[in-house]
């Protein structure tokens, strides 16, 4: 897990909300046709009558394919989303965890998470600790490779 995907999950979790958002409001397309009819009154004459409505069946295929294209999608993004809880709860510093959770779930601003941790200051020495971490981290998956 690198900053770049952690960085993603502000995204990732916008990206769901407006796919269920896509799903709760696909557009009903309606269709126009003409029957003929007479006056319900003598004498009877014959005329046109518009009527609208929906191909039901062609409806209900094409919203099972689209919520099931945005259900894949919502799929994969959970997956990402849950890598990074996994990657952000094994962390073994409690401090690291911290950081990486207010910064990555929380979406706070570095001055946020200062606050939130009981520091004075704009947060840039959490920031420090978190560019450190990550750099560690990334130097460690490298040896491994």
């Amino acid at each position: 897990m690198d900053i770049d995907k952690l960085s993603q999950l502000k995204h990732i979790n916008k990206e769901i909300e407006i796919i269920r958002e896509q799903i709760r409001n696909i557009d009903v397309n309606t269709t126009t046709d003409s029957v003929k009819g007479s006056s319900p009154t003598f004498p009877y004459t014959m005329h046109n009558i518009k009527i609208k409505g929906i191909d039901i069946e062609e409806y209900n295929t094409k919203v099972k394919r689209l919520k099931i294209k945005l259900s894949d999608r919502i799929k994969k993004l959970i997956d990402a989303t849950e890598e990074a809880y996994n990657f952000i709860g094994n962390v073994e510093d409690s401090e690291m965890r911290q950081i990486l959770t207010l910064r990555y779930i929380n979406n706070l601003t570095w001055q946020q998470i200062a606050f939130k941790m009981g520091t004075c200051g704009d947060g840039s020495t959490e920031r420090k600790k978190h560019d450190r971490f990550m750099n560690v981290s990334r130097s460690s998956r490298k040896k491994m490779v």
